[in-house]
């Protein structure tokens, strides 16, 4: 008795000779001709036309029963055995066929290893090349963004690792033994660092590049504004810096910057606003200028040697544009009048200074005069 075929589920629709299946492989297990019907019983069996593929059949007769899907199914093959036979014969023949060529022939003659990967040498060669975990772990990215992360670990990834991390064969805490070019996230007690060979706290990004036998190193240090740039090189790979950190140079007019005494940001910057003009440098020299207007009314008794009543003075509050890190700086008032006596600043801090100017007479004047302040920034 001949076997029944039911691998998988089939779809009829009412009135159609088509069949659907799902999880079938009719043209691989060679049917051919026989009888179809469903494990219900919905419709009556039909003979089949034609197998057209893995998943389709045709019936001899449209499906009288009703349309339904994901059905249990069943097919006596055909029991005409030179028809078997035949479809049988055909299909192997075309097998062969395809079996039968040079490029499966060059596969066949390699003898396969671990780690090894097979490759078209031509039209009739192949050959094996090594594919170690690296490799692998290379193709296996789905994405853009997965296939970054596993170019590095030294160029790649986000966030960059550290040298140790980056499995080159670093390890963290020198920057001398940092030579293979790279990304690198630095972080902790560092030596050899800007601040000198001992162990030094640092938090950063470290970039290496390398040509022929020399190796540069920039290193940025991360800031709550900006990072601090500092670059050296070598010319010997052995871990051997002859060269000591450069601090790179950042615009010429632009925010100047400190951190902890370090400056960073531009190398000169000026502004202005109602209180006048300042000029800040990187080293933390500033300079702040502008002008103002005492008005000399207030009696000043025995003043210039005069007798009571004979002088008068005035006093005036000058706000700088830009404040002083402290009181040691010194500030210059001109009168813009003869005849008029800046008696000095009484009175000071980081924003503003006071000061008083005086004159023989009782006369009030409004007196314009100008000024200037020298100090520190940081």
């Amino acid at each position: 008795m001949t076997i029944p075929y039911v691998t998988g589920t089939v779809s009829v629709t009412a009135g159609s000779a088509v069949v659907s299946g799902s999880g079938t492989a009719w043209a691989t297990a060679l049917i051919a001709g026989g009888l179809f019907g469903l494990d219900s019983s919905n419709g009556n069996p039909v003979p089949i036309l034609s197998v057209d593929s893995n998943t389709q059949l045709t019936l001899a007769k449209p499906w009288r029963g009703t349309t339904a899907a994901g059905q249990g199914y069943w097919i006596i093959r055909d029991t005409a055995y030179l028809q078997q036979q035949t479809v049988n014969a055909q299909a192997l023949s075309t097998y062969i066929q395809r079996l039968d060529n040079a490029s499966l022939a060059a596969l066949a003659g390699l003898n396969p290893g671990a780690d090894k990967l097979a490759y078209f040498t031509g039209a009739a060669g192949a050959a094996l090349t090594d594919i170690k975990a690296k490799g692998r772990d290379v193709l296996a990215a789905d994405s853009m963004l997965s296939l970054l992360a596993k170019l590095g670990p030294v160029n790649g990834g986000n966030p960059s690792p550290t040298p140790s991390g980056a499995g080159v064969g670093l390890a963290d805490g020198d920057f001398n033994t940092v030579v293979v070019p790279g990304a690198y996230t630095i972080g902790g007690q560092w030596a050899n660092g800007p601040a000198g060979p001992g162990a030094a706290g640092h938090t950063g990004m470290l970039i290496v590049y390398a040509r022929f036998t020399q190796v540069f190193q920039e290193l940025w240090l991360a800031t709550p504004t900006s990072p601090i740039r500092w670059t050296r090189w070598t010319s010997v790979n052995s871990g051997s810096w002859p060269n000591q950190w450069f601090k790179m140079p950042g615009d010429m007019v632009g925010t100047v910057s400190q951190s902890g005494g370090v400056p960073f940001g531009a190398i000169m910057e000026r502004g202005s606003n109602a209180n006048g003009e300042y000029v800040r440098f990187a080293d933390g020299t500033q300079i702040c200028w502008g002008t103002g207007t005492i008005n000399v009314s207030t009696a000043l008794n025995n003043h210039f040697g005069s007798t009571s009543g004979a002088s008068v003075t005035g006093n005036a509050l000058i706000s700088f544009p830009a404040a002083f890190s402290n009181t040691n700086y010194s500030v210059s008032v001109f009168p813009t009048f003869r005849g008029f006596t800046v008696l000095g600043a009484y009175s000071k801090n980081g924003a503003n200074a006071a000061v008083r100017m005086g004159v023989s007479g009782s006369t009030a004047n409004d007196v314009p005069y100008e000024w200037s302040a020298f100090g520190r920034w940081f």
